[in-house]
C-alpha cells in the first residue's frame, strides 16, 4: 500500500513539474510577441504522449490544413474539433507532398501538381493539368526535383523566392514576351543563402514585417524592429527591420514547438499562440 502510494505521489510530483514547465514556455512564447488562444490543439496522430516530442511536426498549415514534415495532409479545425473529438482529420491521399507552392499548388511524389485544401475555385486535391492558365510557370517553378517550396513575392514583375535542398532561398526572376510565348528563367540569385544562416529548411517572405522568418534545422529567424521604442512614439521616426534570430523560439524549437508559421504557433503540449503583430 505504502509503495502505491508512493507511486502516486511520484506522478503526481512528475504531472506538476512538467505543468510548471509548460506554463514557462508559454509565458516566454507570449513575451516573444505572440498571443495564446483558450482553445486548446489536439491530434494524436501528430503529438506524442510525451509533451517534449511530437510524432510528426508539422511543416505548413495555413489553418484549414496542414502539411506534415513527411508529406502527410492533414484537415485542421482548429476553433472546434472533429467528431472525432480532435483537431486534425487525416487526408487519405495517394501520394506524399514534397513540395509547394504559395500553399495553394501541391507536388507530389509521383511528380503531378495538385490544388490545396481550401482553393475555393476548384475541386481540391483534383490534378492541376495544362488547362490550367498557369501550368507552365508552375512546372518552371515547382516541377525541378530540388526546388521544395516557392514563394510569390511580385507577380507583376515576376519575383518568387524559391527554396531549393541545397538548404538556400533564391530570388528567381520570370519573364515571357507575350501571354502566349513561354515562361524563362531570367535570373536566379541567393536572396536568403546558407552559408549565412545555416541549412534552411522552410521560409516565408512578407517583405518588412514578423511574417517574414526563416528555419534552419535548429533555429528559428524573424524580421524584427530593430528601434521599437523610437519608431512606435514618435510619427516621423520610420522601422527598421533587420532578420535576427529568435532567441526564445530557437530555445524551445526542437521540443517544444510543433509548428511555427506566419500567423500560427503550436505547442507539442498542445497550446496555440497567434503573433500579436
Amino acid at each position: 500500500m505504502k509503495k502505491k502510494l508512493s507511486l502516486l505521489i511520484g506522478l503526481a510530483m512528475i504531472t506538476i513539474l512538467l505543468s510548471g514547465c509548460d506554463g514557462t514556455v508559454t509565458r516566454d512564447i507570449r513575451h516573444a510577441g505572440f498571443s495564446v488562444s483558450t482553445d486548446e490543439f489536439t491530434c494524436s496522430n501528430l503529438l506524442a504522449d510525451n509533451p517534449n516530442e511530437a510524432k510528426e511536426k508539422i511543416l505548413y498549415s495555413n489553418g484549414s490544413y496542414l502539411i506534415t514534415e513527411q508529406g502527410n495532409l492533414y484537415e485542421l479545425s482548429l476553433s472546434q474539433p472533429y467528431s472525432n473529438e480532435e483537431n486534425c482529420k487525416k487526408i487519405s491521399f495517394q501520394t506524399n507532398i514534397i513540395a509547394y507552392m504559395d500553399g495553394t499548388i501541391l507536388k507530389g511524389e509521383d511528380n503531378k501538381f495538385y490544388y490545396a485544401p481550401g482553393t475555393t475555385s476548384t475541386t481540391p486535391l483534383t490534378e492541376v493539368t495544362t488547362n490550367d492558365s498557369n501550368y507552365q510557370l508552375y512546372t518552371l517553378l515547382l516541377g525541378p526535383e530540388q526546388v521544395k517550396k516557392v514563394i510569390t513575392v511580385d507577380s507583376n514583375n515576376g519575383i518568387y523566392y524559391v527554396l531549393e535542398e541545397d538548404n538556400t532561398v533564391y530570388q528567381y526572376t520570370i519573364t515571357r514576351q507575350n501571354y502566349t510565348s513561354p515562361y524563362t528563367i531570367e535570373s536566379k540569385t541567393p536572396a536568403y543563402d546558407q552559408k549565412d544562416y545555416g541549412k534552411i529548411i522552410d521560409f516565408n517572405y512578407a517583405g518588412e514585417s514578423t511574417k517574414t522568418y526563416l528555419k534552419t534545422k535548429d533555429e528559428i529567424y524573424r524580421m524584427q524592429i530593430t528601434n521599437e521604442d523610437e519608431c512606435k512614439k514618435y510619427a516621423d521616426v520610420e522601422c527598421n527591420y533587420q532578420l535576427k534570430k529568435d532567441e526564445t523560439l530557437t530555445k524551445y524549437y526542437n521540443d517544444k514547438i510543433l509548428y511555427f508559421g506566419p500567423t500560427l504557433l503550436i505547442t507539442t503540449y498542445g497550446k496555440e499562440f497567434t503573433p500579436t503583430s
